[in-house]
């Protein structure tokens, strides 16, 4: 994965560009930059049939986001639809039934050789975010320093780095965002403090751990402190084996933009603060 930069605005605060999808198995686009995300449900949009995605226009719509937890095994109850499937008369309830308790696990899909070949979606990029502003919203009163803890459909899940890397490993998306402990504005300093502090730390977890060859997106926390926001973008911007930021959880107003330079790649990370509660981005 390549991004190159086409032109500046004056004051320096926005930028176009091109991100480069051609060192990824069966992709070779270029798409320009901003870019639109296309938000999912289990890799494939809910808004359209995967066979009118082609209609969509062509490369914009080829950037997909998925969230990994989406595919999270409810445990404990495999066995149960197994048994049920076995002994039940009427078969196609049992099946349906059965699929609605359990996902496919992380071993199936790295099996079937990711979701690229999983899903038929060979010529779209897939971008993974751990959180999902609808059906996997981020805890952090049940987060803690081993990981984050999220609201699924399956219940509560406490995501350890290692188990997020095992999902990314199998999943194989183009890029991905590491871990992030969001915490929302109204959290004491010592808090928000704490949420940089184990971001941080789990980005350096996720690359030790990282085996596939997606890009990786440090995130970045902080809540409504900007001195945070910066150190978490400056701890970020240190490691050279990240591709690019991306931001969690803006929670208030402001119209601040910080340049963080790497001093391993000599590339620099322009941001700029804005209010979106419920949302995330990233930027290159």
């Amino acid at each position: 994965m390549k991004f190159a930069v086409k032109a500046w605005s004056k004051n320096g605060r926005a930028r176009v560009g091109s991100l480069h999808l051609g060192s990824c198995p069966h992709l070779s686009i270029e798409i320009e930059t901003p870019a639109l995300l296309l938000t999912t449900r289990k890799g494939l949009p809910v808004f359209i049939s995967p066979d009118l995605l082609p209609s969509l226009p062509s490369p914009d719509s080829h950037l997909l986001q998925f969230s990994p937890l989406h595919f999270i095994t409810v445990h404990g109850l495999s066995e149960y639809a197994e048994f049920f499937m076995l002994y039940s008369s009427e078969s196609s309830f049992a099946m349906g039934f059965a699929r609605s308790m359990e996902g496919l696990s992380t071993k199936t899909i790295s099996n079937i050789g990711g979701l690229h070949q999983m899903l038929g979606l060979q010529e779209y990029g897939l971008a993974a975010v751990p959180r999902d502003s609808i059906v996997c919203l981020p805890e952090h009163e049940s987060s803690n320093k081993m990981g984050t803890s999220f609201e699924t459909p399956s219940g509560r899940h406490l995501i350890k780095p290692v188990e997020y890397m095992e999902m990314i490993s199998s999943m194989k998306p183009n890029l991905y965002a590491t871990l992030a402990d969001e915490v929302p504005a109204w959290v004491s300093e010592k808090r928000n403090k704490a949420s940089v502090d184990r971001t941080v730390r789990w980005l350096d977890d996720c690359l030790k751990l990282s085996t596939t060859g997606g890009a990786v997106f440090g995130s970045i926390v902080g809540g409504s402190s900007v001195e945070e926001s910066q150190r978490c973008a400056q701890e970020v911007a240190r490691r050279n084996d990240t591709f690019g930021v991306a931001w969690n959880r803006f929670t208030t107003f402001f119209n601040h933009a910080q340049s963080i330079s790497s001093p391993n790649t000599g590339r620099a990370i322009k941001s700029q603060y804005c209010c979106d509660e419920f949302g995330s981005s990233t930027s290159t």
